[in-house]
């Protein structure tokens, strides 16, 4: 029941085209690379790792973009632009949560 109602709310949109989701996930992909190199100059392999995470999570999203025969969905970037959110805002949260533990 509930797919169907999604289904719906998606065809009513406008599909998003493939440049716009590469776009953004190309974006991911350098906020990543942000973070591997913020990291390597604070010594902070966590942040690398973090920062690989996002890139290589951006980089298969491209991947698949670009393979796809069909366009991406709305609701798919929103959700893998979700994911990535959660990700730097977890490593954030726990790097100012140790900061101020030392």
């Amino acid at each position: 029941m509930f797919e169907t109602l999604e289904d719906m709310r998606e065809k009513s949109q406008r599909p998003m085209s493939r440049g716009t989701a590469l776009f953004i996930y190309s974006f991911d992909l350098a906020l990543g690379l942000f973070y591997i190199i913020s990291g390597m100059q604070r010594h902070q392999p966590f942040a690398v790792l973090v920062g690989a995470v996002v890139s290589l999570l951006s980089l298969i999203w491209s991947v698949a973009t670009i393979r796809s025969p069909v366009r991406v969905s709305r609701h798919d970037v929103w959700i893998r632009g979700q994911i990535v959110i959660f990700i730097l805002l977890a490593y954030e949260a726990a790097y100012t949560i140790s900061a101020r533990l030392l």
